[in-house]
């Protein structure tokens, strides 16, 4: 038996475990549910909600929109859990699946990430016809590789959801050119003929391909963020309204 230094067998011991062995660098296995491509099933809708800028109310569009399908419909939120608008929005949580936190709201299923995994998993399989992909600015910049990135990229339903300020205008056109195909730009605050001069001013420079539709704020869920209670008959009369500029009514 040849004998080692203590120095050889730490030195040794380091390689092994930077994966420098002879047979060649290690690979580093995928996480459990992760992947860069999510196949949906085909019989279901696939909608993109991308928050064009924090705290803008993408999440709230997404719920009502499902909710207003009028059919079994769910929510997957990709955010890491600390910025979840989930969090005490089901009626009745359904427990852990994978890397997945389950909740429902009547017909609507809500997903939310356990913890803040650097790659978001894919989806669970669900019986439902409609699944709204609740994500953000960054799945439109070009440069991830996840599935929320790869989906943006090829889906034919994008919302694109910011405020009525300058600055949450100039983030949706900002969005829409890094998209570069048609999109529906829905913008949270009062009605278009009531936006400020400013705002009606920068919502000139928006692309003529994105259609744009206003949608409500609420007092209510300004002050108490998402919770079990039914969400406002102006919201859900507002997601009616997307979904058939999406040309898809509920049924």
């Amino acid at each position: 038996m040849t004998a080692h230094s203590v120095a050889e067998l730490r030195e040794a011991w380091r390689a092994i475990e930077a994966g420098e062995f002879a047979h060649g660098p290690r690979s580093t296995p995928a996480a459990p549910g992760t992947a860069t491509v999510w196949a949906p099933a085909p019989s279901g809708r696939v909608v993109a909600v991308v928050g064009c800028a924090g705290g803008v109310g993408a999440s709230t569009v997404a719920l009502a929109l499902a909710t207003a399908t009028g059919v079994p419909a769910r929510v997957v939120e990709c955010c890491p859990p600390l910025a979840s608008g989930f969090s005490a929005a089901a009626s009745a949580e359904l427990g852990t699946e994978g890397p997945w936190r389950r909740g429902s709201r009547g017909d609507v299923l809500l997903e939310r990430l356990i913890t803040g995994a650097a790659t978001v998993p894919i989806p669970t399989e669900a019986a439902v016809e409609w699944t709204f992909v609740d994500t953000n600015w960054t799945t439109v910049s070009g440069s991830g590789t996840g599935w929320p990135e790869s989906l943006v990229r090829t889906l034919d339903d994008v919302v694109l959801v910011t405020n009525t300020t300058v600055p949450g205008v100039r983030r949706l056109e900002s969005c829409a050119e890094l998209l570069g195909r048609d999109a529906l730009g829905v913008v949270v605050g009062p009605a278009v003929k009531r936006w400020p001069r400013p705002v009606k001013v920068a919502a000139a420079g928006i692309p003529a391909r994105v259609r744009l539709a206003d949608f409500p704020l609420d007092p209510r869920l300004q002050v108490t963020g998402m919770t079990p209670d039914p969400l406002p008959a102006p919201l859900l009369k507002a997601a009616q309204n997307v979904l058939a500029l999406l040309r898809k009514e509920p049924t």
